[in-house]
């Protein structure tokens, strides 16, 4: 597995930290953490990369979160100028990074994310999972990963959650909760009026998804009722370890492209939130 960390000595850099090491334990692999400074000039300008010997002072910044993702090869960078979300997506994207992980802005709600600009950033185009870590999580003793939580209403996004859910599963004897909010569905436009577009029973939803999952891991389906969609998924999620949400369907590349339900989700959610990029045929030119 290869991670990709963005790090900049925070506690929500620590937060992130922690939730890389816990998502690759088990793993081998390697590691690569990001810091980006401010172009100190008086305009902006394209980031680049500091040598060595510019950034000897930064091996004291980088170790404490190098020694806790052992075993895992670690590796860091830090850039100078630009957008960190940009300088994350460009390379998550050229050296073919498995996952992303970042923290949340220090401020709100206590055991609640935050979606700051570097995580806002990179959750509307990275080309990789982009996993976020709500804010003291490295300060809690969260152990293994046991019981992980996927958003489902059986469109092919939610499929790719899943998918997800069921590799990490399997990886470490978890069980998996399949969500699925019963709402009533929007009108949709005709000639002559609206009428109510038909929708599936969650039940049957939840049967898809189940039978999906397989034998060979532990798996309930929850449908859950009251409130807004965020609102009841973020209750449900109480006592997850992870909770895994699919992308919107947006444009034509396979790419994270968050919608208004993932983004409350990562404010709201209690525990950490990973969000897959949409399954996409075409291919970026």
């Amino acid at each position: 597995m290869k991670v990709l960390i963005g790090f900049d000595g925070s506690e929500g850099a620590y937060d992130a930290v922690e939730l890389g090491r816990r998502l690759a334990r088990g793993e081998s692999g390697e590691a690569l953490l990001v810091n980006v400074l401010p172009y100190p000039g008086p305009l902006p300008v394209a980031y680049y990369l500091l040598g060595y010997e510019e950034a000897e002072w930064s091996h004291e910044l980088f170790s404490g979160a190098a020694s806790a993702l052992a075993p895992l090869s670690v590796s860091w960078a830090n850039y100078v100028g630009g957008s960190a979300a940009h300088i994350l997506t460009d390379r998550a994207e050229e050296e073919h990074f498995d996952l992303m992980v970042v923290g949340s802005p220090h401020r709100g709600a206590v055991g609640r994310a935050l979606l700051g600009s570097v995580a806002q950033g990179v959750l509307h185009g990275a080309p990789v999972p982009v996993a976020v870590a709500p804010r003291g999580y490295a300060k809690k003793d969260e152990g293994e990963l046991r019981r992980i939580a996927v958003a489902y209403d059986g469109t092919p996004e939610a499929g790719q959650a899943l998918d997800r859910a069921i590799s990490l599963a399997r990886q470490r004897a978890a069980t998996i909760d399949l969500l699925t909010v019963a709402t009533i569905p929007p009108p949709a436009p005709k000639l002559g009026g609206f009428r109510l577009d038909p929708q599936r029973r969650p039940g049957e939803v939840l049967e898809q998804g189940l039978a999906a999952v397989g034998a060979d891991v532990e798996s309930r389906g929850r449908e859950l009722h009251g409130g807004s969609i965020p609102s009841a998924l973020a209750a449900a999620c109480e006592d997850a370890d992870l909770l895994i949400i699919g992308s919107r369907q947006y444009g034509v590349f396979a790419r994270v492209m968050i919608g208004s339900v993932s983004t409350e989700m990562i404010h709201s959610a209690p525990c950490p939130v990973l969000v897959v990029p949409r399954p996409g045929d075409e291919k970026e030119h």
